[in-house]
């Protein structure tokens, strides 16, 4: 981060402050439209670098002033972008962590517990699984889900209510495609984005871990916490299913998993899973991403780096639910 203020100041001045005022104003206008409006921002940006360039280019006599003039204006755009995308979003890595706002017992995070926890989402999934399918085509009820969300991120520390909708149609979904990449949010317009390969058993918790990034929690492992509490949360099996199942593939794994263990429909979601990564991840290609972005994560303090996602079994473990599965506060 160019600038990261306390993590105090940033909960009431930024994360409870001024970003709700942002995200509020750019709701109406990003959700009205039927594209990304972060990708013209982001395109924008690519494109002013290369008319720099193109400038220095055509010029029949190039001098040393002349590259020294293309090298400044192409440092003072990324530095532009620099500072939008550290005041209109990533000021929430600098937010406390969740646990300092909800009772967390680290005492409850052992290999046992962890092992329960895997042996009921195991239970819950094969008990989920045919009432599930049963909806899978219907369409996802974002109303519902969002109603579902909005009580998880207000009880972990919110004190406003995000505006959010539908993903948007986004010019990065090859490249989502080809790394394995289910989903973002654009941090210049708060755009949320998923991957058009995802199922859907897997699009309610991707839709309420993108949310979360945009109502603050900058935190994989926290985006990941809200999205299980949430699809636990809901009324619809289907969605319900879809966040055992994530909760099941962020638990520690044992090597072999018995046929029996899990019963015909969950076997066939794991082999769609599986085909769909053969055919469309390029290995090459996600392997450089994900080592840019475990560089980014650790360059804004989390130091786990892209193991921060698993780190969701540890708020799973340690922070007790009520009877409406919220997190209890503190």
């Amino acid at each position: 981060m160019l600038v990261q203020p306390q993590a105090a100041w940033i909960e009431r001045v930024y994360s409870n402050g001024a970003y709700p005022v942002w995200e509020r104003s750019a709701f109406p206008i990003t959700n009205f439209l039927p594209w990304s409006l972060g990708d013209v921002a982001a395109l924008a940006g690519v494109a002013a670098i290369v008319w720099q360039i193109v400038i220095f280019a055509r010029r029949r006599v190039r001098r040393g002033a002349h590259a020294g003039a293309l090298l400044l204006n192409c440092v003072a755009i990324v530095g532009l972008y620099a500072v939008w995308f550290e005041l209109s979003w990533a000021w929430n890595y600098a937010r406390a962590p969740l646990e300092t706002r909800v009772r967390y017992d680290a005492a409850r995070v052992t290999p046992q517990t962890a092992a329960a926890l895997q042996a009921r989402a195991i239970s819950q999934i094969n008990a989920l699984a045919k009432p599930a399918h049963a909806r899978a085509k219907l369409p996802l009820d974002l109303a519902a889900l969002r109603a579902a969300w909005l009580p998880a991120v207000q009880r972990v520390g919110d004190t406003w209510a995000p505006l959010v909708g539908a993903a948007k149609p986004t010019v990065a979904d090859p490249f989502m495609l080809a790394t394995g990449t289910d989903g973002f949010i654009n941090p210049f317009t708060l755009n949320v984005a998923t991957a058009s390969d995802l199922f859907w058993f897997e699009r309610p918790f991707d839709y309420a871990h993108e949310w979360s990034h945009v109502a603050a929690y900058a935190r994989e492992d926290e985006a990941n916490y809200l999205a299980i509490v949430t699809c636990l949360r809901s009324k619809d099996p289907a969605v319900r299913y879809a966040g055992w199942f994530a909760l099941f593939l962020y638990l520690p794994q044992k090597r072999h998993y018995a046929r029996r263990e899990f019963v015909p429909l969950v076997w066939q979601d794991f082999t769609a899973m599986r085909r769909r990564d053969a055919r469309h991840i390029n290995v090459a290609l996600a392997h450089w991403s994900w080592r840019t972005y475990n560089a980014y994560l650790k360059s804004n303090r989390i130091a786990a780096g892209i193991a921060n996602y698993d780190e969701v079994t540890r708020l799973m473990l340690g922070v007790p639910l009520d009877s409406q599965g919220l997190p209890i506060a503190r």
